[in-house]
């Protein structure tokens, strides 16, 4: 079984990949600079802080479980 490691994502790269899976933005009070998202079929929700360069593993593990998304799906949109 092979592990998917999905790692540095840029905040720009998973806001264009979120909304392309169905999340938009909504406006939500919110301190510094998070973008709030959320999946109006599903009703996921997730942030995405704006201030990083990028994302480690575990920070897009959490992505991936916050919006339903499987990771392969994540994994295959890196590659392109």
């Amino acid at each position: 079984m092979s592990r998917i490691v999905l790692k540095n994502w840029k905040p720009k790269e998973i806001i264009k990949f979120l909304k392309g899976n169905g999340f938009v933005e909504i406006k939500k009070k919110k301190r510094g600079d998070h973008k709030c998202f959320q999946n109006l079929e599903t009703k996921m929700y997730t942030e995405v802080d704006m201030g990083w360069k990028s994302f480690s593993a575990k920070e897009m593990l959490v992505f991936a479980k916050q919006t339903g998304i499987s990771r392969p799906l994540w994994r295959k949109d890196k590659k392109n």
